[in-house]
């Protein structure tokens, strides 16, 4: 609940204080207000045109409004300008299944590359094996367990790189 709050007392001062569009469009998309987070975000985008990571934010958008189309163009336009780039590969293979596309996007994240991260990658791979071999499961139902999938395998991640020192708590 506290986590909450102070989440609420930042969004506050964000909007009086005048963050920047960065900010003001992770607010608006933290609150469900995609054309908001979309404007804020192409704004910023305005001003810093090499930011991969706003065009990452304005991909993720369109994911979280379930608009598949403009998801994968904008994953796929990241890629173009940085090849390989994990977040954005994982994100046009979920776009493709949403899009209705399965094949396509279990077949890129059964080839997900995530450079030193052996457990993300490995754990994405698997599930989309697992799916490919379950073309039953609905596309939200397919896209939530990959999410899962990657999820879990930041946190099997970070725990081995907590044991092996190269991060701490």
């Amino acid at each position: 609940m506290r986590t909450f709050a102070l989440f609420v007392l930042l969004c506050t001062l964000c909007l009086a204080t005048g963050c920047s569009p960065t900010m003001r469009g992770s607010v608006a998309l933290s609150q469900g207000h995609y054309g908001e987070a979309l404007a804020r975000y192409h704004e910023a985008l305005a001003q810093e045109p090499d930011s991969i990571y706003l065009r990452q934010r304005i991909g993720l958008t369109y994911f979280a409004m379930a608009d598949y189309a403009r998801a994968e163009a904008s994953f796929h336009n990241i890629l173009l300008l940085v090849p390989g780039e994990p977040n954005a590969a994982f994100y046009l293979g979920l776009s493709r299944i949403g899009k209705g596309e399965r094949e396509a996007g279990l077949a890129l994240l059964q080839a997900f590359r995530w450079p030193d991260k052996f457990y993300q990658q490995k754990y994405v791979q698997e599930e989309a094996l697992r799916l490919k071999n379950h073309p039953e499961a609905p596309a939200k139902e397919a896209i939530r367990n990959l999410q899962e999938a990657l999820e879990a395998g930041i946190q099997e991640q970070r725990k081995l790189e907590l044991e092996m020192g190269f991060i701490t708590k």
